[in-house]
């Protein structure tokens, strides 16, 4: 083979590689079309982990943000040591590898490539989605023979490269653990797009629109509103048009959050005492609020996993609610690693959105990014880890690849 064929075909398997890896990161991250038991993820993670520091050490080169990696160690350390939390060991050992993980990936990778491969994986799930979503009428009656994938208040069929959602089929959650879930991997796919000159930029973003609008997530349509309040924003023209446009889509942000938060649900249980109510959206509130309530008892290094769910039911039950669920990665962040954490996985989120002069470009991708992970909880995902670690050594963006 000549020098030119093997360097080509020396690239193209540093680059399956590399895909690999990513798909990886999204499989742990809630992809649950597959089922892989706990004992085979911690040793497939090790194997990675084993080969990612040999080539650390073996290289002398200074590691960007090794100094969180410290404090993150130092903290989980603290936190499973002071809660005696020692029966969750496994949700310790993912996360500190996860982070390594992510440590690896903003280190040797390229500028922006991670999310760029990232973003390529998400736009064929997405496509592959709309297409199962289209035939939901279809697959409604083909049910028999594929596997049934149970979750907390509903069901799934599994078929395998789609779940449908057996008491929601007008809700598409690709193969993630629910519609909302599905809306937060499309986001981080749909800021990267809105942030960098990809080709193919606005195919993009109608497939990423169209697929956020069939999961029928209030976070789908908040996220869309920023993503669109950005897209204007980014163009060089600030015209009246414009302007009037950004202001149009900030109240129709506000109204939306205000909807999620309840705000209208309290105002029509004032008046109209008695009515329905979002079941789901009332579990989170109620699970944000048993959050902070453990935060108040356990602020530095929170209460650990065990104790989490032992006092949630309890609190759940004075606060009325018998079923809850830890539905805010930021608030559920707190109450397991308590506030020093928390601060550090906020450093990593607001240092991942400094990729812009326009201070308020950069204030409106915070509030997309935090919002991202208010309705879902990602503490336990690595998909997390490595957002917060790109912002950690600013490695989140510039590299420029050709798109699918």
């Amino acid at each position: 083979m000549k020098e030119g064929g093997k360097k080509l075909l020396k690239i193209n398997l540093v680059e399956i590689k590399k895909y690999l890896l990513a798909i990886w990161i999204i499989l742990l991250s809630g992809v649950w079309t597959i089922n892989l038991p706990s004992l085979l993820i911690v040793g497939i993670n090790f194997i990675l982990l084993f080969f990612f520091l040999i080539k650390m050490i073996s290289q002398y080169k200074i590691i960007k943000g090794m100094n969180y990696l410290i404090i993150i160690i130092l903290l989980l350390l603290s936190a499973f040591i002071t809660n005696s939390d020692y029966s969750a060991w496994m949700s310790y050992t993912f996360i500190l590898s996860y982070c390594v993980i992510a440590l690896y990936i903003s280190n040797y990778w390229k500028k922006g490539e991670f999310l760029n491969k990232y973003s390529n994986i998400i736009l064929i799930i997405c496509f592959i989605s709309i297409v199962m979503y289209s035939f939901r009428g279809v697959l409604v009656n083909h049910q028999s023979g594929f596997p049934i994938v149970q979750g907390k208040s509903i069901s799934y069929t599994n078929f395998y490269i789609y779940l449908y959602c057996r008491e929601l089929p007008d809700r598409n959650c690709a193969i993630f653990w629910e519609p909302g879930a599905f809306a937060v991997f499309i986001g981080i796919a749909l800021y990267n797009t809105l942030i960098t000159d990809k080709k193919n930029k606005y195919y993009r973003l109608i497939v990423y629109f169209i697929a956020m609008l069939t999961t029928y997530s209030t976070l789908a349509y908040i996220l869309m509103l920023f993503a669109l309040l950005m897209f204007v924003m980014k163009k060089k023209k600030n015209n009246m048009v414009s302007r009037t446009a950004i202001s149009i889509i900030i109240v129709l942000i506000i109204l939306l959050i205000m909807n999620e938060l309840g705000v209208y649900q309290n105002i029509q249980d004032k008046l109209f005492e008695g009515l329905n109510t979002n079941t789901s959206s009332k579990a989170r509130n109620i699970g944000q609020m048993i959050d902070m309530k453990i935060i108040q008892t356990s602020p530095v290094f929170g209460v650990g996993f065990s104790r989490y769910s032992e006092l949630v039911p309890y609190i759940g039950m004075l606060l009325g609610e018998k079923w809850t669920v830890a539905a805010n990665t930021f608030t559920y962040t707190g109450a397991i690693f308590g506030l020093i954490y928390l601060l550090i996985i906020l450093r990593g989120i607001i240092k991942f959105c400094k990729n812009d002069k326009n201070a308020f470009f950069i204030l409106v991708s915070i509030i997309y990014m935090v919002w991202l992970f208010t309705t879902q909880n990602f503490v336990e995902k690595p998909i997390l880890y490595c957002l917060i670690f790109l912002g950690f050594t600013n490695t989140a963006f510039e590299y420029k690849e050709g798109g699918i």
